[in-house]
């Protein structure tokens, strides 16, 4: 039976993973499908995107908190779960505490400026740039925070044989 950090642990990356997968591929393209408006959506989403960043931080945090307690050694450069959810920390509060504040300044200087149509076409593309940045950094975090959940899975399958 697994003890009780483990179930925690488990449980955590499960929801953490599954929350990205549900916001990045679900709720965001739902949003720029459904609503006209794509300023309108843009900005839902980014209300949206910052939480999931808050969420993502806590729990990776915590992730890295029960896996040090699950290792009892500390950060032991040999336990690559440990790493990944340090890399996948460090993608996030990049993402989350430097990428998006930069995309909301230069979508206010593109509303300031009349609009997307109306600003500046460096503008537009240090916009694109920015998204594109942004996607591979969530895209990533997203990967190896699954990487961990099939780690798990195939730890309880060689567990049950």
């Amino acid at each position: 039976m697994k003890p009780v950090i483990e179930r925690i642990y488990s449980v955590v990356l499960t929801l953490l993973v599954g929350a990205q997968a549900a916001v990045g591929y679900l709720v965001a393209p739902t949003l720029f499908e459904v609503i006209a408006d794509r300023s309108h959506a843009g900005s839902i989403a980014g209300v949206i995107f910052e939480r999931m960043g808050w969420i993502s931080l806590a729990g990776y945090l915590l992730l890295l908190g029960l896996r040090l307690n699950m290792d009892r050694s500390g950060l032991n450069p040999a336990r690559w779960p440990s790493r990944i959810i340090l890399v996948a920390l460090g993608f996030t509060a990049l993402g989350h505490g430097v990428i998006r504040p930069w995309i909301v300044t230069v979508r206010t200087s593109i509303q300031q400026s009349g609009g997307f149509e109306a600003c500046d076409p460096a503008m537009r593309a240090q916009f694109g740039m920015l998204h594109g940045a942004s996607s591979l950094l969530f895209l990533a975090v997203f990967i190896l925070g699954l990487s961990l959940v099939l780690r798990l899975t195939e730890k309880n399958l060689v567990r049950e044989q």
